[in-house]
């Protein structure tokens, strides 16, 4: 159908007759189209803002004063629907980003917990070598945190046997460890001689 009056088209749209949704549709559709792909990225979502636009102007059977005063509704609305649709938009994203984070977070504490566990079979091995007291003054000061005096109070020893089986244990675990799990236990002496 085509229309001559506007306001008999703004009075026919606004009691929803299905010629003037569509006669307003055709005229519009491409317009606003082009106005949402502003807020999106493909062709089709900013099909889909347009055609919500019009079907949420339609319902509302509001009066509109002029076809500028319709547009300028029909713009409105396509604008809330595009930045509802890059709000959803952003929080997706947002979502993923904090997804990815944290697996990349558990994998790296994975990899830790991996290292940690294989350095630690490696340093208990190198350990069980050891003789009988260097590894049992090894196990009570460096794993277990017990200070010197603590060790020699518990095996009723010297404190500087303590010490002399600490170095001659420290020694042998050089040469029974890989460089890096010897600097790892190393860092263990470090830290626990710091509390």
């Amino acid at each position: 159908m085509k229309y001559t009056s506007e306001k008999e088209l703004l009075e026919d749209f606004s009691e929803g007759k299905e010629e003037a949704c569509a006669y307003i549709y055709h005229r519009y559709f491409a317009r606003i189209c082009l106005f949402a792909s502003s807020f999106v990225y493909e062709s089709k979502e900013s099909e889909d803002i347009a055609e919500e636009s019009f079907i949420r102007l339609w319902q509302s059977k509001r009066n509109y004063e002029s076809i500028q005063h319709l547009k300028a509704a029909l713009y409105q609305t396509a604008r809330r629907l595009g930045l509802n649709y890059q709000a959803s938009r952003q929080r997706r994203f947002n979502r993923v980003d904090t997804y990815i984070r944290l697996q990349d977070q558990n994998q790296s504490n994975q990899l830790q917990e991996i290292v940690y566990t294989e350095t630690m079979a490696e340093l208990y091995h190198a350990l069980n070598k050891l003789p009988h007291k260097a590894r049992e003054i090894v196990e009570l000061t460096y794993l277990e945190g017990l200070s010197n005096q603590e060790v020699a109070d518990l095996l009723n020893i010297n404190i500087q046997t303590v010490k002399n089986q600490k170095l001659r244990a420290l020694s042998l675990l050089r040469k029974l460890l890989s460089r890096d799990s010897f600097h790892y236990l190393m860092s263990i002496v470090f830290f626990s001689s710091k509390i």
